[in-house]
């Protein structure tokens, strides 16, 4: 079967997109981008897309401006339309090229994208490409989820990234190229071994195959193994995550007693979890010394400890609560207040909330606002505090008295992650939850209890337009 029949029917089984559905095609003049800009011309009309090449000219070689003028003309044959930015600054940049055109390359995908309103980006990447990326991981100290490689579908901006390529030889691309003679441009850095990806493509993995040919096929048995272990993992791991991880605007909170009862297994995932979510949320890098550093401090006997991680983060711990949070100088996003009786506050631009016996007057400028409210009743107490939930936060549940943690019950209802970490705990002075907001009062705020003096909570928020 040759490559283009092979490739017909990847498309059709993975569904990628619909037929005539606009996508971006990222192309260079090499030989992978511009054999997948033919395969996909070349697909039946009933699995085709409408194709949009989007090209960059880094500047970087002599050749840059010939290049672009080649695939400018290839989309004017094939009738194709084409974008194309100029990297200004590629000439001056001195350290990590790769890196600054790569995020220069991607941006403008994006930008392209999001101007001609197109949901998905094609790119060329292949097995070759898959198999030393593998290494690279392996032998420059990446997690395990690092070694499931180069995804064949994931999200980007507002839509996915696609590669079609990825159980293709770099091989049968160039074969392809020269039975159907296709032209295309040779990057001559491709061979310079100052790049770690050329050593290995180029001295490392040829060594390997020697010893074993099919290297190829084995690294890709073994990567497929790994997804599927990795899932597993994620499955037994999320609802860990969500009992005894909590993260704010600026730190993340760890329930200490929750942690130390898991095993050094689901410990050392739970950490990597929280690792990878501090980097998508505050581009913290967590090294894997420092992680082992979070573990020491989490299960050692010394109930109060501050250690620097790095720059203006530190990891503290007090008892049974653990933080890794941001010092800043600027002010900080309001996290925890009292709220006295017959007073009202607001808790953020779009949030308040008032805590009253008689009837409190609503400022003007908020009657238009959303409301909810509840009965709270206190003992003698004449002020709440309002703070944002903790890992282990539990409040009663039923008549029975039974007390379910607060993850647990944004779990069994459903309630979205955004949702969860704008919500609010109002606590007595015995350090009871009274009433989780915006959601539900605690059981025994709800009960008709005649030796306690009932308060109304009033909540007033903005809602999204």
């Amino acid at each position: 079967m040759g490559l283009q029949e092979r490739f017909n029917q990847f498309v059709l089984k993975n569904k990628w997109w619909q037929p005539k559905e606009k996508v971006v095609v990222a192309v260079s003049a090499g030989v992978d981008s511009v054999v997948l800009l033919h395969l996909l011309n070349e697909l039946p009309r009933e699995m085709k897309p409408s194709l949009h090449v989007a090209h960059i000219n880094h500047q970087l070689r002599a050749i840059s401006e010939e290049e672009s003028c080649f695939v400018r003309e290839l989309c004017l044959k094939l009738g194709i339309p084409f974008y194309e930015s100029v990297w200004e600054k590629g000439p001056t940049i001195k350290q990590n090229v790769e890196l600054a055109a790569r995020e220069y390359r991607y941006s403008f995908f994006a930008k392209v994208m999001k101007e001609e309103q197109i949901g998905k980006l094609l790119t060329a990447h292949h097995e070759d490409d898959q198999v030393e990326t593998l290494m690279m991981r392996l032998i420059t100290g990446g997690s395990l989820s690092s070694l499931v490689g180069i995804e064949a579908q994931r999200e980007f901006v507002t839509g996915q990234l696609i590669r079609p390529l990825l159980e293709i030889k770099k091989g049968e691309l160039y074969q392809f190229a020269k039975d159907n003679q296709i032209d295309f441009y040779e990057d001559e850095t491709n061979h310079e071994t100052t790049y770690l990806r050329n050593r290995f493509r180029h001295n490392l993995l040829p060594q390997m195959k020697e010893e074993n040919p099919k290297l190829n096929e084995q690294l890709l048995r073994v990567q497929e193994e790994l997804v599927y272990a990795l899932e597993i993992v994620e499955k037994n791991i999320a609802p860990l995550y969500e009992e005894s991880v909590a993260f704010l605007d600026n730190s993340c909170q760890i329930n200490v007693a929750d942690y130390v009862s898991y095993t050094l297994s689901e410990q050392h995932f739970l950490l990597n979890k929280i690792s990878e979510e501090c980097l998508r949320r505050f581009k913290l890098v967590i090294s894997k010394r420092q992680q082992e550093l979070i573990h020491d401090l989490l299960v050692s006997d010394h109930p109060n400890v501050t250690q620097k991680l790095k720059e203006d983060w530190l990891l503290t711990r007090s008892y049974n609560q653990a933080e890794i949070l941001q010092q800043k100088t600027t002010e900080k996003k309001l996290t925890e207040t009292y709220l006295n009786l017959n007073e009202g506050i607001y808790l953020s631009d779009s949030e308040w909330v008032g805590f009253f016996k008689e009837k409190l007057e609503i400022p003007e400028e908020l009657k238009e606002w959303q409301k909810k409210s509840w009965m709270i009743p206190l003992e003698e107490d004449t002020q709440l505090l309002i703070r944002k939930r903790k890992p282990g936060d539990r409040f009663i549940m039923d008549s029975s008295g039974k007390r379910k943690k607060v993850s647990r019950y944004f779990i069994d209802e459903k309630i979205p992650q955004e949702k969860r970490e704008k919500s609010w705990i109002a606590e007595d002075n015995q350090g009871e939850v009274k009433c989780l907001v915006p959601f539900r009062e605690s059981y025994f705020s709800i009960r008709d209890e005649t030796d306690k003096i009932h308060y109304k909570l009033v909540y007033l928020y903005k809602k999204d337009k």
